[in-house]
């Protein structure tokens, strides 16, 4: 069989099917200049440290990979129906966290990137040559909600996730960037919120007021990037972040169009409850190697144990129960500023005697201001609620 001498969308539909991504669009290689002002606007709201600083490079996808001619974008989906039934079970009762629905699974990262290299090899099988490409998946300074739109594989809703007819917004993007056309590639204009009509669930529903306008969020005060962030979580979210020790996914479960999706069934994503709902004490005592073994396959593991620790020791000071306390204490010694403060913090929180002798007691020796300003207003804090007992 003579090889075509370019491919489809169907064409690669197809192939991308066989390798278990259901969920395929593709757009040319063309810059994004739409993406300007809103990058801009952004900037203005406050960066967050995960994205490139060169605009040129977020609109440029030739500045990414030179030969470039065409990108193929994934949307895979992630959230099955035991996903789903298990992010409605919180064992509340318990010293345990909660966890991102993305998460439950397999680092998706790995996963995309595997089948997207295999996506590449099937190509250059149907072609009969090698084809140059590049695999993106959360790696590169393009936006990859905006080459998804374009490409067609879905649309942008109105908290400015990625929406899939089939599938909603409980969806992973990945890109691989071609050096060959595909005839039909799709060009489609921004659009956020066609498909939101009137509705704003999502952006009231947002604990910390970050989706600031339709597809405009306010990421530095998002409380997935909080989650994740280094140093000390600014006391202003400490409370909003509740149990949450890694992301948020309160504005999609908000959304109505995601009780109409399909849901998900891929082996990759089959929820294991221990990563949902993490044991907050088990976490406090994990060494890195541990915490590795356990979080390292998945999209957790990056961060490492300390930023877990530090969301942990937050999430045992919003449950407040006083046998979280000797759990707690051996953080008001530790070497990392985050750990002490956020011990002290969660101590304030739950409270009682015990609490405020070990917290004067770490007055007396700590030496960092800005720990022992978390220290004194914890000790003040319980002292306050005291007297409005007594009162």
């Amino acid at each position: 069989m003579t090889p075509p001498l370019r491919l489809t969308r169907d064409d690669i539909a197809q192939m991308a099917a066989a390798l278990d991504l259901p969920e395929i669009g593709v757009t040319d290689a063309e810059p994004f200049p739409e993406l300007v002002a809103p990058l801009l606007a952004y900037e203005e709201r406050g960066r967050t440290g995960f994205e490139a600083g060169d605009l040129a490079s977020r609109i440029q996808p030739s500045l990414l990979f030179p030969e470039v001619k065409s990108i193929v974008v994934a949307a895979l989906p992630y959230m099955t129906p035991a996903g789903e039934a298990l992010a409605r079970s919180h064992p509340r009762g318990e010293m345990r966290g909660q966890a991102s629905g993305y998460t439950y699974g397999q680092d998706y990262h790995g996963v995309l990137r595997d089948r997207l290299t295999q996506l590449q090899a099937a190509i250059e099988d149907c072609l009969g040559r090698p084809v140059g490409a590049r695999v993106a998946v959360d790696t590169s300074p393009l936006v990859d909600r905006r080459v998804a739109e374009r490409s067609g594989v879905g649309w942008v809703g109105k908290n400015g996730m990625l929406y899939s007819e089939r599938y909603g917004s409980y969806v992973f993007l990945g890109a691989l960037l071609l050096d060959i056309e595909i005839a039909d590639a799709n060009s489609y204009p921004p659009a956020i919120g066609r498909h939101c009509g009137s509705c704003e669930r999502c952006m009231t529903a947002c604990p910390t007021g970050a989706i600031v306008g339709p597809g405009q969020l306010d990421a530095t005060r998002c409380l997935s990037y909080i989650t994740q962030m280094k140093g000390v979580i600014p006391r202003a979210y400490r409370k909003k972040m509740g149990r949450r020790v890694w992301g948020c996914d309160v504005c999609q479960t908000a959304c109505p169009l995601n009780r109409m999706r399909e849901a998900a069934d891929d082996p990759a994503f089959h929820p294991n409850p221990e990563l949902a709902y993490p044991d907050l004490v088990a976490l406090l005592k994990m060494s890195n190697r541990q915490f590795m073994r356990v979080y390292g396959e998945t999209a957790m593991g990056w961060r490492g144990v300390r930023t877990l620790q530090r969301n942990a020791l937050i999430a045992l000071g919003n449950i407040g129960r006083h046998d979280a306390i000797a759990h707690i204490e051996p953080f008001l010694r530790s070497d990392r500023v985050e750990l002490r403060a956020s011990a002290a913090w969660a101590l304030g929180e739950i409270g009682g005697p015990d609490a405020v002798k070990l917290l004067v007691a770490a007055q007396a020796v700590e030496a960092d201001e800005d720990v022992r300003r978390e220290l004194e207003e914890a000790v003040m804090s319980i002292k306050n609620r005291t007297k409005e007992k007594e009162a």
